[in-house]
């Protein structure tokens, strides 16, 4: 494993997310609007705001592993592992969840005083962390992009109709983050918060790695293929040719 090689696919991540630029305004918008609509009715506008902020890192993720999809076999056989370039992605979506954290909860701190604020950021952060191996995962395995986006609107609808203090809320991905929010405006218990989120997210990291691993070897097979066409080719060129020379072929000198 290479740092180099993990920065150089940070970097051309970066270059393919401004290219997006339009595309990420919106995304981070759609959190902002969650918030913005639930901000009169109470403090629990923190936890709608906090998960949906999900939709921001989760669908810029998503748009990367399908986006960097047919550029990878190249990688992979210019001497990349699969390893490195899910690291490199890792790297430059995280720092860009850092940085929406650092907005959301700014926003949220000072539009909603919640009890709590570090539990608030905790949360926002425990969100972002989760959201880039989700992306990664449901871009890896979706074909297209709107499959993908469609099973990120489901998980993290579902999410958002729940309460932390659900059973079913605890299976889905940001629970931890969830439960954090609510903690910093309700003060429920959170101390299984951050080992469910970082458990979720090691998950969803092996799930991707997984997926680009199996779709890695297709890559040598087809190396194996070409060579083998070669191979056969070679050897009719070489048939052909002691028919024409009368069976006798090429004698080595």
């Amino acid at each position: 494993m290479s740092l180099r090689r993990i920065f150089v696919v940070a970097r051309l991540t970066g270059v393919e997310l401004a290219r997006r630029r339009v595309a990420l305004g919106l995304l981070t918008a759609l959190p902002l609007a969650f918030y913005g609509s639930q901000v009169s009715r109470g403090s629990d506008a923190v936890i709608t705001g906090g998960v949906a902020m999900a939709f921001s890192i989760a669908g810029a993720s998503i748009f990367v592993a399908l986006t960097a999809r047919p550029v990878d076999p190249r990688l992979i056989l210019a001497g990349y592992h699969p390893f490195e370039l899910l690291l490199g992605r890792l790297l430059l979506l995280e720092l860009l969840g850092i940085l929406v954290t650092g907005c959301f909860s700014v926003i949220m701190v000072f539009g909603s005083s919640p009890a709590h604020p570090w539990a608030l950021a905790a949360g926002v952060a425990l969100v972002a962390l989760t959201s880039v191996p989700f992306g990664l995962a449901v871009g890896g395995v979706s074909p297209h992009e709107l499959e993908g986006v469609l099973v990120m609107i489901g998980v993290v609808g579902v999410q958002l109709t729940l309460y932390s203090t659900d059973l079913a809320a605890k299976f889905l991905p940001f629970w931890g983050g969830q439960r954090l929010l609510d903690h910093s405006v309700n003060q429920v218990p959170a101390s299984a918060a951050v080992p469910a989120n970082i458990a979720y997210a090691a998950t969803l990291f092996a799930i991707a790695t997984y997926v680009m691993t199996r779709r890695a070897p297709a890559v040598g097979g087809a190396r194996r293929h070409s060579r083998a066409v070669l191979t056969a080719a070679a050897a009719r060129a070489v048939r052909s040719t002691r028919l024409r020379t009368g069976g006798q072929g090429f004698e080595p000198r």
